[in-house]
């Protein structure tokens, strides 16, 4: 059925929606929330209505008012324009104007009235944050309209920011903003493959040739086509790019702020013009680093393009020489009358520094042959610093540069074509035999294959120095140095890290955990992290030499300084924490590179077994303690089973010390030591250890979740008690009740924390699966056990039904199945309310209708009966992708409301479907009468489709 179409959204319409959505009470808010989504999905719905919403909110945000309420509802007006584009401008159109509609023509319109307005509206707004957002709503444009409807765009913007004269250093500023978000935008354009016929409201789409398997090849070449076009299109800025960020660049070095000679040298105009220059310095070179990807050049000796790459790799290479100091050694003549100039200075060249780097790193990604030559001048004033500078100057210098310095040497260490030991490989060539096929033999090929200019690569004179440089990066003495380096600069503690050891011992612990995430660029959160993954690309690239070289690190260290020295030991927790990092290069692929019993039992069992250290002890001992209990973590599948009882209980043991840093590794070690050897019904000698010593971590384990109070600490070691009831089971039956008395002060803290509350409906859930009736019916069990199920299962509270309600659910079945009518019976009629609400709501329908089920085998089928009309609508509506897919023709059924509300039909409608089919089997063989009437009507559906 069709919807009514909205009413019109004409400008005072939309700002009393706009103002009555700040209301406080619902009642207001809800219905102006729901028109405003009314108007936007008006341009994407099934049928298509033009509403002019668009052209009225490009209306309220040209108002010029400055009174707040003003403000903020063109503030408003703004996002909502940014989040309305995209289903404006991504329904297709007819291509001839004399078959459009009029609601098409309509929409034509209002799409150019808003292209024409947005620049000028942008480049006019004084509210920073409203320009933000303008912003963003220029760059979705431009996703959808580059180059066939605005051809012109990036030119544009481009001018604007190039503008010396007439053009304010705020709009050009501005500008160059914009145009980085728009190449962003461009960059990561997916091809859109149509379903269905052109016209709306058709429902046949099988004879979509697009959709067709054998169209293959038509489908990637359309890609690849439309992909080039664009590239193309948005290369043409490339010059103009390349010039601003070399005037730019020199103009923010030298500190010339005189515009020309238009400001007087020293003064707040002259400054404030040099920080215009340092900005679009910057910006510039980020515009450059989202087009180099776009940049596809397959033959460098026949590209005319060629020189000015070349040129402009080399002016980034000579702006990451002159900005390398940190923090600036001289400031120019032109800026000495500025106060604290120098420090300003030294994060103007420092953000310049790093915008160069990353676009180096983009260059040698995509387009290593034309960066080769300036690999020996860039990667040596990288690598440099990290040899020679003090750890003090390392530490002060902004994370984000040495991530990028440090991810610019694992960009060229893992570079293909910068490899000796790899170089005959270029001769392969990386054409993709599928495509070529595909495509008539001309879409696999690109800039290394034989045909183009593999072989120029090869013998490339750039590319041969670029090697050697490496080469010399990796001679025998450099990588030793530099593994040295980064052990004893980067992974070492730190004096403010040590002081937060002592100050807040839960932050420091979260933030060790945050730094085991994965090692990328995105993710650099500390030195220590991006240290460690230039580490692990080392020895990735050469395993051996970096192995031994840590190994003989770490022994010397142990050697040559007394084992109560404070350095030493700082020393020998960077060499451990290395060889953490590195353990799968240690012991895995088949090779034994680390004798790690040796070690276990010669250093690391020793530090275990202290139980002398207290609050008082040397932080650089409890931080050895700390980092020995996470290398047993990460090597705990290389323990013997006589080490592993040994290391259970000492580690056990250490979830009691004073130190809490150490007490919440010594819980996650725990967590992982215990479900380490579960493997069916095997009863491991490492399980009997386990279990001989579960009570003590047990005791402990609650212990000091009486003493975290962060969020995360706490979920850490509730994680440890599920684990060690998981693996024990009846084991723990004796000390049920001390357990259980536990639990009522740790749901008293959960709040309203969902990883709290998912800690402990695991913890339950295995209390329960594992002891049945002598848990469920424990009264402090049940002091958490329905209050929990209640919370979880509440799907009146936003987002609970996202978060908690699988998992509710779960231990909900759990409940029923280990439940006694006799005992149990008034609290499980107590929750029927909450499931029915959950059954008409139509959620997770695979747990609740067993759920149900379990409650009719228990409670008889009284529990059904109510519930009769919703549940054969429920089983319809589960069924029905069986049949709706074979009427429709298979996968490519999938309508347009499917599609944007993501739903996989393959998976979980299927999943569905099997449930309401076994929910139905048990249904009647239990009540035959009752469930014949509630599923007759599903059943004879599928079976006629059948």
């Amino acid at each position: 059925k069709t919807p009514p179409p909205p009413p019109p959204a004409d400008p005072s319409s939309v700002v009393a929606a706009i103002r009555s959505c700040s209301s406080h009470e619902s009642s207001v808010r809800r219905p102006a929330e729901e028109q405003l989504q009314q108007w936007e999905n008006a341009y994407s719905g099934r049928t298509l209505h033009a509403t002019g919403y668009l052209t009225s909110l490009i209306s309220i945000v040209e108002r010029s008012d400055s009174v707040d309420e003003n403000t903020n509802c063109r503030l408003l007006a703004a996002i909502l324009l940014k989040n309305g584009i995209p289903k404006a401008f991504g329904v297709p159109l007819s291509e001839e104007e004399a078959s459009s509609t009029n609601e098409e023509r309509s929409l034509r319109q209002e799409r150019a009235h808003v292209r024409n307005r947005l620049p000028a509206l942008l480049f006019q707004e004084e509210n920073a944050t409203c320009a933000l957002h303008l912003q963003l709503a220029l760059s979705n444009i431009a996703l959808f309209d580059f180059p066939k409807e605005w051809p012109t765009l990036l030119e544009d913007l481009v001018s604007t920011a190039g503008a010396t004269s007439g053009q304010s250093l705020v709009v050009r500023v501005r500008a160059i903003k914009t145009l980085r978000l728009c190449i962003q935008s461009i960059r990561h354009r997916k091809i859109i493959v149509p379903k269905g016929p052109a016209k709306r409201g058709a429902n046949n789409n099988n004879n979509n040739p697009m959709l067709n398997m054998r169209n293959l090849g038509n489908l990637i070449g359309k890609a690849v086509h439309e992909r080039k076009e664009v590239h193309a299109r948005a290369c043409s800025i490339f010059e103009a790019l390349a010039e601003g960020i070399v005037n730019h660049a020199q103009t923010a070095i030298a500190g010339d702020g005189s515009g020309g000679g238009s400001c007087v040298v020293g003064s707040s105009e002259a400054h404030s013009a040099w920080q215009a220059e340092c900005l679009l310095a910057v910006g510039y070179t980020k515009c450059m680093t989202e087009l180099i990807p776009m940049i596809e050049i397959e033959n460098t000796l026949a590209d005319p393009r060629t020189p000015a790459v070349r040129r402009l790799m080399e002016s980034l290479a000579r702006i990451c020489e002159a900005t390398r100091s940190y923090p600036a050694v001289s400031v120019p003549p032109a800026l000495a009358n500025i106060p604290s100039v120098v420090q300003e200075y030294t994060m103007k060249m420092d953000k310049t520094h790093r915008a160069a780097l990353v676009c180096c790193i983009s260059s040698i990604r995509t387009l290593p042959q034309l960066f080769a030559p300036q690999v020996s001048r860039i990667l040596p004033a990288v690598v440099d610093p990290i040899l020679t500078s003090d750890t003090s100057v390392l530490q002060s210098m902004p994370v984000k540069r040495l991530i990028y310095m440090t991810g610019l040497v694992r960009a060229v260490l893992t570079c293909t074509m910068y490899d000796e030991t790899r170089r005959d490989s270029l001769m392969a060539g990386k054409a993709n035999a599928v495509l070529s096929m595909l495509m008539g033999g001309a879409g696999g090929r690109s800039g290394g294959d034989a045909d183009g200019d593999g072989r120029s690569a090869k013998d490339d004179p750039g590319v041969v120095e670029a090697r050697t440089t490496v080469t010399a990066l990796l001679a025998e003495g450099t990588v030793e140095r530099l593994v040295e380096a980064l052990v004893g600069k980067f992974l070492r503690l730190h004096s403010e890290e040590l002081q937060e050891w002592e100050d807040d011992p839960e932050g420091r612990y979260e933030t060790d955990l945050a730094e085991k995430m994965p090692l990328t660029e995105a993710d650099g959160i500390s030195p220590r992290h991006c240290g460690g993954a230039l580490l692990m690309t080392l020895m990735s690239r050469e395993t051996d030499r970096v192995a031994r070289s840590l190994l003989e690190l770490t022994q010397r260290v142990y050697q040559q300084l007394p084992p109560e020295d404070v350095n030493g030991m700082l020393s020998r927790e960077a060499c451990y924490r290395a060889l953490e990092l590195c353990r799968a290069a240690m012991v895995g692929g088949g090779q034994r590179r680390l004798n790690f019993s040796e070690w276990f039992q010669g250093e690391l069992h020793p530090i275990l077994m202290r139980t002398d250290l207290g609050e008082n002890s040397p932080v650089a001992m409890r931080a050895m303690q700390a980092r020995a209990v996470q290398v047993v973590q990460a090597y705990c599948a290389s323990l013997k089973p006589d080490e592993f009882g040994v290391a259970f209980q000492s580690i056990a043991r250490l979830m009691a010390t004073p130190d809490l840093v150490t007490a919440f590794c010594s819980a996650r070690c725990i967590s992982q030591l215990a479900l380490l050897h579960v493997k069916g019904t095997e009863e491991s000698v490492q399980l009997v250890s386990v279990r001989e010593h579960s009570v003590l971590a047990l005791g402990n384990a609650f212990a000091l979740a009486n003493r975290s109070e962060s969020e995360e600490c706490l979920r850490v070691v509730l994680m440890c008690v599920s684990a060690l009831v998981e693996v024990n089971g009846l084991y723990l039956e004796p000390v049920l009740q001390a357990i259980a008395e536990q639990l009522p002060s740790l749901w008293e803290r959960a709040r309203d924390s969902v990883p709290i509350h998912s800690c402990l409906l695991s913890v339950l859930n295995h209390l329960i699966m594992k002891m049945g009736y002598s848990t469920v019916e424990n009264s402090h069990v049940q002091t958490v056990l329905f209050p929990l199920l209640d919370y979880c299962t509440d799907i009146s509270v936003v987002n609970r039904a996202e978060t908690l309600l699988e998992d509710g659910l779960r231990l909900w079945l759990v409940t029923l199945v280990s439940s006694r009518l006799t005992t149990m019976g008034p609290s499980l009629r107590n929750m029927l309310p909450r499931l029915e609400a959950i059954l008409r709501s139509g959620l997770e329908p695979h747990l609740s209708l067993k759920v149900l089920q379990f409650n009719a085998i228990l409670l008889g089928p009284q529990v059904v009966e109510p519930l009769a009309s919703v549940l054969r609508d429920m089983l319809l509506n589960l069924t029905n992708c069986i049949h709706s897919e074979q009427a429709g023709g298979g996968d490519t059924a999938m309508d347009d409301d499917d599609r944007s509300k993501g739903t996989d039909r393959g998976v979980t409608t299927t999943r569905d479907a099997v449930a309401a089919l076994s929910f139905a089997d048990g249904l009647m063989q239990m009540f035959p009468d009752l469930g014949l009437s509630i599923c007759s009507p599903a059943i004879s559906k599928v079976m006629a489709v059948l």
